[in-house]
């Protein structure tokens, strides 16, 4: 598929992060149909049982509600103003959800203050430079960083398959089968990491961990 078809396709879609906002949960249901939450939600097997969850790019809010009635404490930040208000909607009453309208390239977050950072299916913000020394600098000694960046259905919806040569194409042609073909962050050294190929119930997932490891990390073991 042509550069010039994905940049356009690419610019609708931005329209569900502003105006087209409350319809995004209809979107990523009609795409996906379960799948899109349930792969969100297979994040929470690699965070830590306690600490503070912070959440890059958490949309209308479902994985910081979904964490949140799990134990954690979550900081749920987007710069989509449209996206904030939707978690503040869905997250209405929970006193461990706290949202932030917010760019990931600049978390006002302290430094050393959270546990865990998640966040699924990221904009190419998160592949920024700035944005990986900011995840490395709120992060904790031995803090994690946890991103679920690519999917594929085992099953598609029956309306969707009619479509599949399209998605083919927006999608690189096939699913994420090795890690080569999924882009990852620069991370500076502090923040070292991997792509894992997860096997989900219901699909393929490329998750990227990373840990944040400086010369204290190594010096108290």
């Amino acid at each position: 598929m042509g550069r010039a078809v994905r940049r356009l396709i690419a610019s609708i879609l931005e329209l569900f992060y502003g105006p087209l906002a409350p319809l995004y949960p209809a979107l990523t249901k009609f795409l996906f149909a379960d799948a899109w939450q349930e792969w969100q939600r297979s994040i929470h097997r690699w965070i830590p049982a306690a600490g503070r969850v912070l959440e890059l790019g958490c949309g209308p809010g479902d994985l910081a509600a979904f964490l949140a009635e799990r134990g954690h404490v979550v900081i749920a930040l987007d710069r989509s103003a449209a996206m904030a208000r939707l978690a503040r909607r869905r997250t209405k009453g929970a006193q461990r959800v706290q949202v932030v309208r917010a760019d990931m390239r600049w978390l006002p977050v302290g430094d050393s203050t959270v546990d865990t950072v998640v966040t699924t299916f990221p904009t190419a913000a998160f592949l920024d430079d700035r944005t990986s020394h900011e995840i490395a600098r709120v992060l904790r000694e031995g803090g994690l960083l946890i991103a679920v960046l690519a999917g594929w259905p085992r099953r598609w919806p029956l309306w969707i398959r009619p479509w599949m040569p399209l998605l083919r194409g927006l999608l690189a042609g096939q699913p994420p089968e090795s890690a080569n073909r999924v882009p990852v962050p620069q991370h500076p050294p502090s923040l070292t990491g991997q792509v894992i190929q997860f096997e989900h119930p219901c699909g393929v997932l490329s998750i990227w961990v990373a840990e944040k490891r400086t010369a204290r990390w190594y010096q108290a073991r």
